[in-house]
């Protein structure tokens, strides 16, 4: 999906080419369930609803401005499949024992808590995708997977763009995003 068809604010959001990348990396079937934490304007939540017509999306986000973002591109797209939750990860993380997909796109400064909590509750073969433009958040993902009996994938993503309205065409560079995707051993 474009980002021009997300209702934006102020929040972050995960842009189309990492986007496109993480989805990708989630490996979603039709009946998995996804939890997507710290949804931002619920961009990934979003583009992985449309596709799991018979599977269930959950957003947890902890920025009112961000809920209300979600709701109204739930809204826009139409989709029934969608659960949102006000909380700060961990709080909000429950019944992860249906849950099979993990995206940690915001982690609040509690990715080890969180990582942990999915580490003890989610089914054994779940799949975890971290997004981290912090190097310290990077590192953090890398040492749990590492000392955790993970098998993990650590990418590094750059994007430029060419802005085509101006009069000469110059490299826009976004920032580098690490890509982290880990399923327990």
């Amino acid at each position: 999906m474009k980002d021009t068809e997300f209702i934006r604010g102020n929040i972050p959001m995960t842009k189309e080419e990492i986007r496109t990348i993480v989805l990708s990396k989630l490996e979603l079937r039709d009946t998995d369930t996804l939890l997507d934490i710290g949804a931002g304007t619920g961009s990934v939540a979003i583009e992985a609803a449309l596709s799991l017509p018979k599977g269930k999306v959950i957003a947890i986000e902890q920025k009112k401005e961000a809920i209300e973002l979600i709701q109204k591109n739930i809204q826009k797209h139409g989709l029934s499949n969608l659960e949102v939750r006000h909380a700060k990860a961990p709080e909000g993380l429950h019944n992860l024992g249906s849950i099979n997909k993990f995206f940690i796109g915001g982690s609040g400064g509690n990715l080890d808590d969180i990582l942990k909590l999915i580490s003890e509750e989610a089914p054994k073969e779940s799949l975890i995708v971290v997004t981290a433009i912090v190097l310290d958040t990077m590192h953090k993902a890398y040492q749990f997977f590492k000392t955790n009996n993970y098998s993990f994938e650590l990418i590094q993503v750059s994007v430029n763009k060419v802005d085509t309205d101006k009069k000469v065409a110059m490299l826009i560079a976004q920032n580098p995003i690490f890509i982290l995707t880990a399923k327990r051993n």
